[in-house]
């Protein structure tokens, strides 16, 4: 059955505004208490433009709430046409200079009522990605509209809301995350902490059982380098947001340090009795840092293990495309969502795979290895038929001759 194209309006209008709400809950500020920066910004607006009434409105489903108000002591107001509801859909500014005979506005209760409006004002508080949550309006009894100066003025104020409420959304994220840096490490870093002097004890009481203890010591050094990872992936995020990546940029045979990194990792894949494919055209060479290379692979490589069935199969290639080096890590694992691709390079992020041995893992490591792969001038991407496919990385980096 066909949709008519007025039913087709109706419903994106719907959708659009659905994510319009979705947005203003994410900033949470709807009913948060009096905020004294917003309030000076609302009796500026007041004294610079000459109108009895300014407010930092939000537009809610069913209500407009005040943020911040001068010259009024309603704290918020239905959602009527008209106004305020009628400014969050415009792009710029709202003027109406003489509500009472304007057809726009003849119904509503602040013009139609006792309160008598006349004049509005209004321009949206617009976000970083296009909603519009609300609006900075100004109120009059009397009927007028304001010059270009007074215009630029309350697109100004506006601006400096707005700047307001992106930066303390910034400051909640940013604390939300450290937050999440301590309960992740702090989980991270039990499991291994424990299997330590678990393992140590059994240790005394085997010694008679050579292989026993060679057993008990090999999984006291995974526990280890397991913290040591944690640690290292949290200390290189710090150094990432304080702007410390220092790359020594020297010729470096990619061929040869994969080969390396796949050997380092084929002790852990053998636990999983996987098998390690490494292969390679012939030797090809990066500007790169070593160590910072070495890294971006191991990540890589790791991951697959971590996150592939046992008895599975990973591929590790290094081949030469339009002068360019790609290393390509596949696995037989447990594949990407949809949903998965379009956060995988976001910190502290879970996807919907589970590590398949009981690993862990801080979610920080594709972040990083992001970072390092286009501090090197490179790129990375992934490929994935969907859930339980298998999932191929792929970084390419500019090559150089032999």
């Amino acid at each position: 059955m066909a949709i008519s194209m007025a039913t087709q309006i109706d419903i994106d209008i719907i959708s659009s505004e659905e994510e319009r709400i979705k947005a203003l809950k994410r900033y949470d500020i709807l009913d948060t208490p009096p905020d004294g920066s917003f309030d000076r910004l609302t009796k500026l607006a007041a004294n610079l433009l000459k109108v009895p009434i300014a407010i930092v409105s939000l537009v809610d489903t069913d209500r407009i709430w005040f943020k911040s108000k001068y010259g009024t002591e309603a704290q918020q107001i239905d959602r009527d046409e008209g106004l305020c509801a009628s400014t969050i859909l415009a792009d710029d500014l709202y003027q109406i200079e003489d509500a009472s005979i304007d057809p726009r506005t003849l119904s509503n209760p602040l013009v139609a009522g006792s309160f008598g409006l006349k004049f509005y004002a209004a321009v949206p508080l617009r976000t970083k990605d296009g909603f519009n949550l609300g609006t900075f309006c100004v109120i009059g009894k009397e009927p007028r509209v304001l010059t270009p100066e007074e215009e630029g003025i309350l697109r100004d104020l506006r601006d400096i809301v707005m700047d307001q409420i992106e930066l303390r959304l910034a400051s909640r994220t940013s604390l939300a995350q450290h937050n999440q840096i301590l309960n992740t490490t702090a989980h991270d870093l039990k499991n291994p902490l424990t299997t330590i002097p678990v393992r140590a004890d059994l240790i005394k009481m085997k010694k008679d059982n050579p292989e026993m203890v060679d057993t008990l010591c090999d999984q006291i050094k995974i526990a280890s380098l397991n913290m040591v990872r944690i640690i290292d992936e949290l200390l290189q995020v710090g150094s990432m947001e304080a702007g410390k990546i220092h790359l020594l940029l020297i010729k470096v045979n990619a061929s040869f340090l994969v080969s390396n990194v796949v050997s380092m990792n084929q002790p852990l894949a053998e636990r999983k009795s996987q098998t390690l494919n490494f292969s390679y055209e012939k030797d090809l060479y990066v500007n790169a840092d070593e160590g910072k290379l070495t890294e971006i692979v191991d990540n890589l490589v790791n991951n697959a293990i971590k996150y592939s069935p046992m008895g599975t199969h990973i591929f590790v290639r290094v081949k030469e495309e339009n002068h360019n080096v790609l290393i390509e890590v596949e696995d037989q694992g447990l594949g990407l969502t949809a949903e998965d691709q379009s956060k995988l390079y976001q910190r502290f992020t879970r996807l919907s795979a589970q590590p398949t041995g009981g690993e862990n893992s801080t979610g920080l490591g594709l972040s990083i290895v992001k970072v390092l792969v286009e501090a090197h001038e490179g790129t990375i991407r992934a490929e994935s038929e969907g859930k339980g496919k298998g999932c191929k990385f792929i970084v390419e980096l500019p090559g150089r001759n032999s």
